[in-house]
């Protein structure tokens, strides 16, 4: 969906509304409606994070940090996507690789996006999770960036798509 969102826009820079409904697209295999959002009926949520580098030189990157998540905001709709893109800044090779060796590109000019998924468990005491109502029986489901439902992802963006920007 990265790649395709503006397709049809002359101006192809990712903005925080285009992750918002990014983020929203890909939470829907799982919630197929609003329970993503504030109560939270399922006992979690979706967040995502993505790390954009273009090499510049051999050992500097211009770095990109953007966040989205169903976990903040009041109102039950798309709009209540949280989002944001970080400012760009420059990173030495090092650097990127703490992030993901992946990250580190071959070439001046190459860029790299790296897309962290997962759901998370916000609050038992306030938001309580029952395996069940997911349809998991067998399956004890850990949340967070490392459970079960966590997925790392590198690609090579569309040129133009980065830096994202916060319109």
């Amino acid at each position: 969906m990265i790649q395709q969102i503006n397709n049809n826009k002359s101006d192809k820079q990712l903005t925080k509304s285009d992750m918002g409904r990014i983020a929203f697209a890909s939470c829907l295999n799982l919630f197929h409606n609003l329970t993503m959002f504030r109560p939270y009926p399922l006992g979690i949520y979706f967040l995502a994070r993505s790390y954009y580098v273009k090499r510049i030189d051999g050992n500097n990157y211009q770095y990109q940090y953007c966040y989205v998540t169903t976990g903040r905001g009041g109102s039950v709709t798309m709009d209540a996507m949280y989002s944001w893109f970080d400012a760009t800044v420059i990173k030495n090779q090092n650097e990127i690789k703490n992030i993901h060796p992946d990250l580190i590109c071959n070439r001046d000019g190459d860029e790299r996006l790296l897309i962290k998924c997962w759901y998370d468990n916000p609050n038992q005491n306030i938001y309580p999770y029952n395996k069940s109502k997911l349809g998991l029986f067998l399956l004890n489901a850990k949340f967070g960036e490392n459970g079960n439902f966590s997925h790392n992802l590198v690609i090579s963006p569309k040129p133009g798509l980065f830096p994202g920007k916060n319109e």
